[in-house]
């Protein structure tokens, strides 16, 4: 009897879900996202302790260790399906932490924090749908990257220099990272309704 399309599907999805086998995916590059997992609470601590001379040491460390994995997995062709989630998970997880500790200092700040977990919110919406179509994750884009990079300079600025740029200079600062990011989830949502689209219409072929 041949195959529904539903059937092909679950197939799909069930061999996109087999490469996340940790032992096919053991790599430098996901070693250090787990690192950058592992000195959230760290920085989070410092910085609320007030010693912010080590919470923005833990900041340069992971946004530097995050374009280390990052070339290292481009440049040694040690790309994995795990560590296109786990990339983005350890990044989501950094900024949305740091938010909530600039929140402490400056309540304004909030709006980012909520469009920070609406995005991360949608993007893991939407990157279920994608593995449900049959498609594996994809890289970051570059608009992706440009946010990211914004949110740890502008936190880095702002936890140094918070003293001499005043409320205006900090209202600034975030609401640049605010834009960014709100340009960085209109691209990502089309790019996934594309390929969502994509997938569907490969499907609704295969099965004419």
């Amino acid at each position: 009897m041949p195959q529904s399309a539903n059937d092909r599907s679950k197939e799909k999805v069930r061999l996109d879900l087999s490469e996340f086998n940790p032992k096919r995916n053991f790599s430098v590059p996901n070693v250090i996202s787990l690192i950058r997992l592992a000195i959230i609470p760290f920085m989070v601590w410092f910085y609320l302790e007030g010693k912010l001379v080590w919470a923005v040491a833990m900041v340069a460390i992971s946004g530097l260790s995050d374009a280390i994995d990052g070339y290292i997995a481009r440049h040694f062709n040690q790309i994995t399906p795990l560590g296109k989630v786990l990339d983005p998970v350890a990044d989501k997880l950094t900024q949305i932490a740091l938010g909530v500790c600039l929140v402490f200092s400056f309540p304004f700040v909030l709006p980012l924090v909520i469009l920070l977990v609406i995005k991360d919110a949608l993007m893991l919406f939407w990157g279920v749908r994608l593995l449900k179509a049959g498609q594996p994750p994809f890289s970051a884009r570059w608009w992706g990257k440009v946010a990211t990079i914004a949110f740890y300079i502008g936190v880095l600025v702002i936890m140094a220099f918070d003293d001499k740029m005043g409320i205006t200079g900090v209202f600034v600062v975030s609401a640049v990272i605010f834009l960014l990011m709100a340009y960085s989830l209109l691209r990502y949502g089309i790019v996934f309704r594309d390929k969502i689209q994509q997938a569907s219409s490969d499907t609704t072929t295969n099965v004419a």
